[in-house]
């Protein structure tokens, strides 16, 4: 099968890597296009199931790699907000909890809150963030936060527009699979791909 690359993704050198020793051939004009999941165009890998949730465990990797490179002081006893419960904050609550940090979960729904008490977080309303974290990272893509909860390591894994309602120092990191692990998001990529064209052959 032929594949067309659109546009640049740090996730392409080992796509296309894997692409070919699967068989398939790269063309400039396929009508099998792969573009970046922010275009929302050609093969529609990103809305793949599996591809969603293995791409939210890889940027959870990749946040709580950032916060322990960037942070002055280990992960153990650190007061850590983690802002949305969707499948990327809730891989991210449980990894800094396993980890030993004190995590707060920021959610809108009075059920998400609940799963991340069960969790053994604590939570609060997306409206109602305590003022004093070591480290905050964003997953949601509005502007709900402000400032920089007095001096937090604050890292935004969000897609436009990103967390911050404020000028804050908030050190933007999107697209993290393809940047803390390209390899193994390639890989997550392409299974997604085939299984977006298998079942397009069999619809």
């Amino acid at each position: 099968m032929d594949f067309t690359l659109l546009g640049t993704d740090p996730r392409y050198m080992y796509l296309k890597r894997r692409l070919e020793l699967d068989g398939h051939r790269l063309t400039p004009d396929s009508p099998n296009q792969i573009a970046p999941p922010s275009w929302r165009q050609g093969v529609p890998y990103y809305k793949d199931e599996i591809y969603v949730i293995e791409n939210a465990a890889l940027t959870a990797e990749g946040a709580l790699e950032l916060l322990m490179r960037r942070s002055n002081r280990g992960l153990a006893g650190m007061e850590v907000l983690v802002t949305g419960a969707g499948r990327i904050g809730s891989f991210l609550a449980g990894m800094l909890s396993a980890l030993g940090a004190h995590v707060t979960v920021a959610a809108r729904s009075e059920a998400a809150r609940a799963a991340a008490r069960a969790r053994g977080c604590q939570a609060v309303d997306i409206t109602q963030i305590p003022d004093i974290f070591d480290g905050v990272i964003n997953t949601v893509p509005a502007p709900i936060l402000h400032g920089d909860y007095g001096g937090a390591l604050c890292i935004d894994v969000a897609s436009a527009p990103g967390g911050w309602a404020t000028d804050a120092p908030v050190l933007k990191a999107p697209g993290l699979p393809g940047l803390y692990a390209p390899k193994a998001a390639a890989d997550v990529m392409a299974e997604a791909i085939y299984r977006v064209m298998e079942e397009k052959d069999h619809g």
